[in-house]
């Protein structure tokens, strides 16, 4: 019988040796299904659950892929994450449900047969009460199912399209998901009547968010300021759409439907995107369907183009017509109107590189624009900071800024009250759904810069991160063949962070030391130092999109761009003076009240 009580159990008996137990390891081995080819690579990345109580792992062999996984059977065993409870899909009394012909003539009208009415299980719902004050009134129901069980339904009053509703409190799916479970390749629509005229057209594997798009944003919305509601399904189906290997973006292509679809793009990965143009006059797959028949969906489909992210693609005034109706590219401010005049945050997802002297304020100033962006755009951080360690120690100087008043009661004759308790709770909570966590187990099996990556995508679909940040670079393993020289294992690494950043739209920033400086003569002062001084290669300034330093002198502190790749980012060479408050760990302006 195999050994389910214990995690080495739980390991041997899939066949995976690891050299460490500890909560947070990660390590590449031999998949023991595989046996890593011919070659016998290391293809298989495993990962020790957070709380030391199971595992995860994938096998990165394009001809295997099997994934692992599993849990402790210990009622003391800590879950992976806190369970959230969710409802059942409410019970229906029979003879309220009807398959009358509004039923179907509500379908005809969108050229969805009573075939696939029936396939998808919908039905009419007589005397439906929708929320709020929108009234009683017989209703479309569109049943959403999951491992073959109804677990949600989506309803819809059959004369008024604006009237819907849901159940309450029911587990997030996506609806047709149990269709695509057998497809390498998934079709991504804006409805339910949009999947049903896709499986009308000859496309079973078409899903869509219960919520679709939010109506209500503007082109010049970010589209991370949407509740991570919306994307909720994308966290219960983790697990399935990461093995899919292509995902066809067929929503609509209104401005908020474009919003929608940058967004699923960055969380599913844009590598694994094509989008689709629906002829003009038609917004979406149904409408497609109704004006043009399902020849025209059919070749929308085909000519699908892969999200532009690399290779060569022809020009066309379609190409600029559809990239100028997107919202302009994102930029932020800092939270200072003295560095907000030299730089501006990238939102669309770049690699970020700060620098300057140990002991000089950078990770501190980097927190200062986590607690704005998080305030300001609703971004949400990834953290992986090794140095500072228990993670809490962070949360704590975050919470600071965020409160404005030490953690623990200041030293050195500050004399300034800390946070009471209900303020650091108050804190902690407010930060909870906004920040996360990366550990690691450095004293066995030190991380990569993979890993972090690896687990930073993941968090990007399930979470909707858009921010990753490892502080510092130089806690990561460096794993370098004897051929490859340090600048370039430095350039192959960052080329690996900027690829992400594109794929996923998710900014990376890197805290990185520069080499030790040279002796100051008599009189002189410490050089400013940049992207070219940082330790092993010049490749640090040729790759980053914006270059940061943080330079603190006895007076003041120094923000210097070094680097800012396009202008609407900043100007190389400029810099700005702020002032750092010690107790709050707060930057202030020059002479701002404390």
């Amino acid at each position: 019988m195999a050994d389910t009580e214990t995690l080495p159990g739980l390991l041997s008996d899939a066949g995976i040796k690891m050299k460490s137990w500890r909560p947070g390891a990660n390590e590449k081995l031999i998949c023991p299904k595989c046996g890593g080819g011919r070659t016998r690579e290391l293809s298989l990345s495993v990962t020790i659950d957070a709380d030391g109580h199971g595992y995860t792992g994938k096998c990165h062999r394009g001809t295997c892929g099997e994934v692992f996984g599993a849990r402790v059977h210990d009622a003391r065993a800590a879950p992976r994450r806190e369970a959230v409870k969710y409802e059942p899909a409410r019970k229906i009394e029979p003879a309220r449900v009807k398959y009358d012909d509004r039923l179907y003539e509500f379908f005809s009208k969108r050229g969805i047969s009573q075939e696939t009415v029936e396939k998808f299980g919908c039905h009419l719902l007589l005397a439906h009460k929708f929320p709020g004050e929108m009234g009683t009134h017989d209703a479309v129901v569109f049943p959403y199912r999951f491992n073959g069980e109804v677990v949600n339904r989506k309803y819809r009053a059959w004369h008024a399209k604006e009237i819907t509703g849901s159940d309450w409190h029911a587990l997030p799916t996506l609806f047709n998901v149990d269709a695509v479970q057998s497809f390498d390749e998934v079709l991504w629509a804006e409805g339910e009547p949009d999947v049903m005229a896709l499986d009308e057209c000859g496309y079973p594997q078409a899903v869509s968010l219960k919520d679709g798009a939010d109506k209500k944003l503007r082109d010049e919305d970010d589209p991370r300021r949407e509740t991570d509601k919306r994307f909720a399904a994308l966290g219960t189906h983790a697990d399935l759409l990461g093995d899919v290997k292509k995902f066809i973006l067929a929503g609509d292509m209104d401005a908020p439907g474009l919003v929608l679809r940058e967004e699923l793009a960055r969380r599913l990965g844009r590598n694994r995107c094509w989008l689709v143009t629906w002829p003009d006059g038609c917004n979406d797959a149904n409408a497609t369907l109704m004006k043009h028949g399902a020849e025209a969906v059919q070749a929308a489909i085909a000519a699908a183009e892969p999200y532009p992210i690399e290779g060569v693609h022809q020009v066309s005034g379609e190409m600029l017509d559809r990239y100028l109706e997107l919202p302009p590219p994102l930029t932020m401010t800092t939270g200072l109107p003295e560095t907000d005049e030299i730089f501006q945050i990238p939102g669309e997802g770049r690699l970020i590189i700060v620098t300057g002297f140990p002991n000089g304020g950078k990770s501190p100033y980097v927190m200062n624009i986590m607690v704005h962006t998080i305030r300001k755009y609703k971004r949400k951080w990834l953290v992986f900071s090794p140095e500072m360690q228990p993670m809490e120690e962070f949360l704590a100087r975050v919470a600071q800024i965020l409160v404005g008043k030490p953690a623990r009661p200041a030293r050195n004759g500050y004399g300034m009250a800390p946070m009471t308790r209900e303020e650091r709770r108050r804190a902690g909570d407010w930060l909870r759904p906004r920040m996360l966590f990366l550990s690691n187990d450095a004293e066995d099996n030190p991380p990569t810069l993979d890993m972090v990556l690896e687990k930073a995508a993941d968090c990007v679909l399930r979470y909707g991160v858009t921010d990753t940040l490892i502080d510092p670079f130089n806690e990561l393993r460096q794993v370098r063949g004897r051929e490859t020289t340090k600048t370039d294992f430095i350039g192959e690494v960052l080329s690996r962070a900027v690829a992400f950043t594109q794929r996923h739209g998710c900014n990376v920033w890197i805290i990185a030391h520069p080499a030790k400086p040279q002796p100051l003569q008599k009189g002189e002062a410490p050089k400013i130092p940049t992207g070219y001084d940082i330790s092993d290669s010049a490749n640090w300034f040729n790759k980053a999109v914006l270059g940061l330093t943080v330079h603190r002198t006895e007076d003041n502190t120094i923000i210097h761009v070094w680097k800012a790749k396009f202008d609407r980012l900043g100007v190389k060479g400029k810099q700005a003076m702020i002032e750092y408050d010690l107790p709050t760990s707060r930057y202030v302006s020059p002479g701002a009240p404390r």
